[in-house]
């Protein structure tokens, strides 16, 4: 892990580093390639990606049958512990549904409208996230989306039984098996076998990302996520095998994981190193791990507890742990964190699976602006405007006034006209 001990130079690094962005031109252009292919061929160019990306050459829509099949390969537990997942996940977003509202003279309003179709994306890869299903589906199928759509890869013709299980559990009204850059582009386009939709979630590698950066725009898209990330704050009093075990929990997805230590003791720093290495040691992803640390392992040392929060908000992590009892209560101040986990027994692993907020978490220092996947990213605000004969004698005046100062006499006009009418003149 690298070491950072002087608070001044701490932020320069975190302004300097993790908000370092890097244009891969070659990344671009592959992906622009593709989406361009699948954009004028359609399906059979995704069919050629798929027999070279994936080497898959199955139906990739599943049918009643396909389903039934994948249900009869999972166990009793995975389908509990699912269905627990499940009904926190539904109770949690529906306590944040927004609604529609009109003012009391029912001059102003607005209407909450559902996206029509929506696609869930979820990464197969070396570890096949059953609890990104959850994650995605039920906020979506809680915002009221008509059409829930679940994709992901069966690379090599393997299917993730238990992402199908999880997809049709969670709601999920069509599953494919479709993976990687030509996925994001087929469903924003639309193919002869592969439906358009009208908006995409989900985390999934480097190309996945950039085919949603570029069909941004064509389709609506809840953000772009890059390696996880946890940050623990916490001090000489906490549990080191707790806080390197939070650390290992989020190193072990890819080496590109970022796992960070913010803490007032050097000495604690080195208990919390010690234990990573002696946790890692017995866990079958221990290489993985081991290279996330090395690679991308940050340690903070700070004077006092009130600095960790200052450099959590600039560091704008996925995770935010907050261990230390000193400023467990000032959790607020973090305002730049995709979830917040307060104290020893909230661990972010109950976060990945069962706490009830998705997972789906902005990286990369996206925190800073966009929020943890929820029903609001499946929602159109619609203004109503409905104003009153009396209301638009009160304000016409400075409308008129206000076109006028843009030089848009047509507005004006607009406006006055609508007086006069009033007015009877």
């Amino acid at each position: 892990m690298k070491t950072l001990e002087n608070f001044e130079e701490s932020k320069k690094f975190i302004e300097n580093f993790l908000r370092k962005t890097e244009t891969d031109d070659s990344l671009y252009k592959i992906c622009n390639e593709i989406g361009e292919n699948i954009r004028k061929n359609g399906d059979i160019a995704l069919k050629k990606y798929l027999s070279e990306f994936d080497k898959f050459d199955m139906e990739y829509e599943l049918d009643g049958k396909s389903i039934d099949k994948s249900f009869s390969n999972v166990s009793e537990d995975f389908i509990k512990s699912i269905n627990t997942s499940i009904k926190r996940s539904k109770k949690f977003h529906k306590n944040s549904m927004p609604k529609s509202w009109m003012s009391s003279n029912n001059s102003l309003g607005e209407n909450i409208i559902p996206v029509e179709r929506a696609l869930c994306y979820v990464p197969g890869g070396t570890a096949p996230l059953v609890s990104t299903v959850v994650m995605t589906v039920v906020p979506a199928k809680i915002a009221g989306v008509k059409e829930v759509i679940v994709t992901s890869p069966a690379i090599n013709n393997n299917v993730s039984d238990e992402i199908v299980v999880a997809a049709k559990l969670a709601g999920a009204d069509r599953i494919f098996l479709l993976g990687g850059a030509h996925s994001i582009f087929a469903f924003t386009y639309g193919t002869e076998s592969v439906p358009r939709s009208d908006l995409i979630c989900g985390p999934g590698n480097k190309y996945v990302t950039e085919a949603k950066r570029q069909v941004f725009g064509k389709v609506g898209i809840d953000g772009l996520y890059g390696p996880t990330e946890t940050l623990v704050i916490a001090d000489k009093s906490n549990d080191a095998e707790l806080c390197a075990s939070d650390l290992i929990a989020q190193a072990e997805h890819d080496i590109e994981a970022t796992p960070i230590l913010i803490t007032n003791s050097l000495d604690f720093s080195k208990k919390v190193e010690k234990e990573i290495y002696k946790q890692a040691e017995s866990l079958p992803r221990k290489n993985i791990i081991l290279k996330s640390f090395k690679l991308n392992g940050l340690l903070f040392i700070v004077e006092n507890m009130n600095q960790s929060i200052e450099l959590a908000n600039l560091i704008s992590s996925e995770h935010v742990s907050i261990l230390s009892e000193e400023i467990i209560n000032q959790y607020k101040k973090v305002v730049n964190a995709g979830g917040i986990f307060l104290g020893d027994d909230s661990g972010e692993v109950f976060g990945d699976y069962i706490a009830g907020p998705s997972h789906v978490m902005p990286t990369g220092g996206s925190a800073r602006f966009n929020s943890a996947l929820n029903v609001r990213h499946f929602l159109k605000y619609q203004p109503i405007i409905n104003l009153s004969k009396k209301e638009v004698l009160s304000v016409v005046d400075d409308v008129i006034n206000l076109a006028k100062f843009e030089k848009l006499e047509g507005h004006a006009q607009s406006a006055l006209k609508r007086k006069k009418n009033i007015l009877g003149e």
